[in-house]
């Protein structure tokens, strides 16, 4: 990974703990957006999804890690109405961070390992079973994109449950959804 990457990587951890953590009212917008972003850096590395018997395999295991972990991270975030408005109320706090850190952390420590304390190891493994560099990249695009629409998805499911309202504004295609 180049550094305008692991920037772009921690920008996008840093956005999103900055929208989600403490009590919050969130809209559609500010739901969506961090799903908008991912699928945005999406754009940039999925464009062509290696292929492979064994690159979908690392593949389909990073968007089930991120399933997993946007599981985990569902778990610790409460949801409810506000009983004043009966808007959407979430609460996010330390082990919510927590875990969000631990992934980065994961795939930080992989994508830095994989150049300078495994390369050669790596780079073994994936001639030997003909995986193209870009996969590593794709998984990790399919992880965060998969732990974020997961949170996403699970809170609204959540807010929906509990009568709570969700503002979707002008976002059209959204409302038709949440329908």
């Amino acid at each position: 990974m180049s550094l305008s990457d692991y920037l772009l990587y921690t920008g996008v951890f840093v956005a999103i703990l900055a929208t989600q953590l403490g009590t919050r009212r969130p809209d559609a917008r500010r739901l969506l957006l961090p799903v908008a972003v991912v699928a945005g850096v999406g754009f940039k590395y999925l464009k062509e999804i290696p292929a492979g018997d064994t690159a979908h395999l690392i593949e389909a295991a990073g968007l089930a890690l991120g399933l997993l972990f946007g599981a985990a991270s569902l778990a610790l975030i409460e949801v409810r109405r506000d009983p004043a408005d009966s808007r959407l109320v979430t609460v996010a706090g330390w082990p919510y961070a927590a875990l969000w850190t631990v992934a980065m952390a994961l795939r930080m420590l992989f994508a830095y390992g994989s150049t300078h304390w495994f390369t050669h190891a790596l780079v073994s493994f994936s001639a030997r079973h003909h995986v193209p560099a870009a996969t590593y990249g794709t998984a990790f695009v399919l992880m965060v994109l998969g732990m974020i629409s997961v949170r996403t998805a699970g809170v609204l499911v959540r807010a929906r449950r509990t009568g709570a309202t969700v503002d979707f504004g002008t976002l059209g295609i959204a409302r038709r959804f949440a329908r």
